[in-house]
C-alpha cells in the first residue's frame, strides 16, 4: 500500500468515526479548533494530521492516540482482508 492509499484509508477511517457520531466536517472542525475544509481534505487523504492534530482528534473521540491509531490498524486489516476475499471470489 503507498502513502497515498494509506492516507485515503486513514481519512475514511476518521470520516467513519465522524459519521457514527452523527457529527459534520463543521462540527469536527470546531471539536478539534480546525476548519471543515481541512477535515474535508484529511478525509479525502490529501493531508495527513500531524501528532498535535492526532491529539486533538484522540481527545475528541475520546480516546488516547495510541488507541486511534490501534483502531485505525484494525480498521486496515479489515479492509485489506474484505479485498482479499473479493479477489479470491472473483478469481474462482
Amino acid at each position: 500500500m503507498n502513502k497515498s492509499d494509506y492516507n485515503k484509508l486513514f481519512g475514511n477511517y476518521i470520516k467513519n468515526k465522524r459519521e457514527s457520531k452523527g457529527w459534520t466536517q463543521i462540527d469536527l472542525a470546531s471539536f478539534i479548533g480546525n476548519n471543515s475544509q481541512n477535515i474535508s481534505r484529511m478525509e479525502r487523504g490529501e493531508i495527513t494530521p500531524t501528532i498535535f492534530w492526532l491529539e486533538k482528534l484522540a481527545d475528541t473521540f475520546e480516546c488516547k492516540v495510541s488507541d486511534l491509531l490501534t483502531e485505525f490498524e484494525a480498521y486496515r486489516e479489515d479492509i485489506s482482508q474484505k479485498k482479499e476475499e473479493k479477489r479470491s471470489t472473483f478469481n474462482d
